[in-house]
This record gives structure tokens, C-alpha cells and sequence, in this order.
């Protein structure tokens, strides 16, 4: 009779078990929500495959599901992972106006030329000087990149001095892109980097601001046809990575660490280099068909002279705040000298 009951009482304790035991081991899923094409680089070549090496880092107990259909509009994705849309997504600084503010000491013009050594800088430099700031408050912060120098791509009017700059309408994205296109007398139309095709074909512009991989990315290679380059960049654009605090803070520590050591710096390299290999490619791709203009040094003694009241307003705001905004800009050119000198 006892043995009966032990049988019993082991039989029940193995079939409470097992369930219990699937339970632990199903994944944790995080979803992440993107506002770009699927088939742009940034997604294909970077985000996917870095979604894949959480799982990886994590043994498999965290994955991340890419969202066929963005949660929101390109500029709601902060507040959406804030608020439990999305537990991740990327987010350009450049949509949300006077919020991140101290990020645009990595897209001042003529900064670099590469995105490899911009966003390694960036985040080295944010990290030491401005992560206690909390600028992006709310969410949890994995990473900041930026895209490479940006130039400026017109459909029929060809850019050769700072004249031909004056009254010409160009769509920007917002941030730097705007502040540099004002200063040099440009007419800005501030729009979601998606929208550009229909900007440009109907005519509402006559060019964009954009790293050279995004005019294939977006699909406007049969729309321009003149580019005008700046050495080291006309402007950029920074990106964070962020994730809900929530869906961080659930995770255990060891998959904390896991997704921590594939963040920061790792993260910008992985992003940098994405975007240097396409702009490379697309440059190329862009050749015979875009005619191109590289600013000679009289060109860019006016750009400097135009955009310096740019920098001395992010100065003097880095001085309000009681920051000391000449050693952020010194460390973070030291930086990309140092890491363009070990990739050579």
C-alpha cells in the first residue's frame, strides 16, 4: 500500500513537472518594430543579423521577432517602445527636434568619412561625456551609430557654388540636415526618409540630403542625376538603439550581460561597417549615371563659414548645461583619427 502511494504520489509530482519544465523552456520573445523597407541594408545586414545573435549570445532563451508592419510612424518608435508597442527598434535622432540635443556633436559637417569610424566614436565619446544625462530617458539606451558623410543629390539642377544652393528645395529628415540646409539658404522640406521617391518625382523637391547608400535604398537612383560631395561630410545622422526597460529589466542577468556585450560599441562597429560596404556599393552603382561634384577648398571655406553658427549654438547649449563641450568635440575627432589610422 505505501509503495502504491509513493508510486502515485512520484507520478504526480513527474506529470506537474513537465509542464512546468516546457514552461521554463519556451523563449522569451522580444518583438522588434522597424520604419524602414525590409529589403534596405540596414535591416538585411544589420538589424536581422543582429536580432539572430541575441538569440545566439542567449542559448536561445531570448528571441526577436522582426515585425512585418511598423507599430507606428517613423517618428512614434521612441514612444512606442517607452510605452510597450515594440520592445525594440531603432530610432533617428534627427525626428525628434530639441530632444537630443547633445548628440550632434557626431554630425557636425566635415566630421569623417567614414560611418565605421563616426559611430564607434560616437558611442565612445557619448558613453564617457553624456550617458548621465538620460537624454533618452525612459527606454533603455543599447546604442548609438550614425551613417556616413552626407551629401547633397538633386534631380535636374546641378550644385557647383554656394549660390546654387540659395531657394533650392530639399528634403531632410530633420536634425543636422535641416540646420546645415538652412544655413546654406536651402528651402528644407522635412520628411520621413520613406517618402523621398514621391517627393523627388513629383517635383515638391529638387533633392535630398542623403548618405549615398540610401539613394538605392530608397530607390531613387533613376530619379537623380547630380551629387555634390563634401570632404569628411556635409552633415549625418545618429541612431540609437533602444529597448524597453521593462522587457529588459524581466530578463535574467545572464541574458542581460548577453545582450550588453553585443551593444555599445559592438553594436556601432557592426552598423558603421553595414553602411560604409553599401555606400561603397552604391557610389559605384551611381557612377556613370549621377554626375558629380566634389566641393573644392573655396566651396568649403563657405559651407565652414555658414555652418559655424551651428556649432557655436550646440557649444554654448553644451555650456548652459555646465558640459564641456570642447573636450566632447577634441575626443571625438581624436577618436575617429585613431580608428581610421588602425584601419588602414
Amino acid at each position: 500500500m505505501k509503495r502504491r502511494n509513493f508510486f502515485a504520489s512520484l507520478l504526480g509530482s513527474l506529470l506537474l513537472t513537465v509542464p512546468l519544465m516546457a514552461a521554463q523552456a519556451k523563449p522569451t520573445e522580444l518583438t522588434l518594430s522597424y520604419w524602414i523597407p525590409a529589403a534596405h541594408p540596414l535591416i538585411t545586414d544589420f538589424i536581422a543579423p543582429w536580432s539572430e545573435q541575441i538569440e545566439e549570445k542567449t542559448d536561445g532563451r531570448v528571441k526577436v521577432r522582426l515585425l512585418t508592419k511598423p507599430v507606428t510612424n517613423p517618428q512614434g518608435h521612441f514612444d512606442a517602445v517607452r510605452d510597450g508597442l515594440t520592445d525594440l527598434t531603432f530610432i533617428s535622432h534627427s525626428h525628434y527636434p530639441g530632444r537630443f540635443g547633445l548628440t550632434h556633436f557626431a554630425v557636425f559637417p566635415f566630421s569623417g568619412d567614414t560611418a565605421t569610424s563616426r559611430s564607434i566614436a560616437a558611442w565612445k565619446t557619448y558613453e564617457k561625456h553624456l550617458l548621465d544625462q538620460d537624454e533618452h530617458r525612459g527606454v533603455k539606451l543599447l546604442g548609438i551609430f550614425t551613417h556616413g558623410p552626407g551629401a547633397l543629390y538633386t534631380t535636374s539642377k546641378k550644385v557647383e557654388s554656394p549660390d546654387d544652393l540659395e531657394g533650392l528645395k530639399v528634403r531632410v529628415g530633420g536634425g543636422m540636415a535641416a540646420e546645415v540646409g538652412k544655413a546654406l539658404g536651402a528651402s528644407i522640406v522635412a520628411k520621413p526618409a520613406p517618402e523621398s521617391y514621391e517627393l523627388l518625382s513629383t517635383g515638391v523637391v529638387d533633392g535630398v540630403f542623403f548618405p549615398p547608400e540610401s539613394v538605392p535604398g530608397f530607390k531613387l537612383e533613376s530619379l537623380v542625376k547630380h551629387a555634390l560631395v563634401v570632404p569628411g561630410g556635409l552633415y549625418s545622422d545618429s541612431f540609437a538603439i533602444i529597448m524597453n526597460q521593462d522587457a529588459f529589466n524581466s530578463l535574467s542577468e545572464e541574458d542581460q550581460k548577453a545582450i550588453e556585450s553585443i551593444s555599445g560599441e559592438y553594436l556601432a562597429a557592426m552598423a558603421g561597417k553595414t553602411w560604409d560596404k553599401y555606400d561603397a556599393l552604391a557610389t559605384e552603382m551611381l557612377q556613370d549615371d549621377v554626375e558629380t561634384v566634389v566641393a573644392d577648398e573655396a566651396f568649403i571655406d563657405v559651407l565652414k563659414e555658414r555652418t559655424q553658427p551651428i556649432r557655436d549654438q550646440w557649444l554654448q547649449a553644451m555650456q548652459e548645461k555646465g558640459l564641456d563641450g570642447p573636450a566632447v568635440l577634441e575626443e571625438f575627432q581624436n577618436e575617429i583619427i585613431a580608428i581610421d589610422k588602425a584601419n588602414q
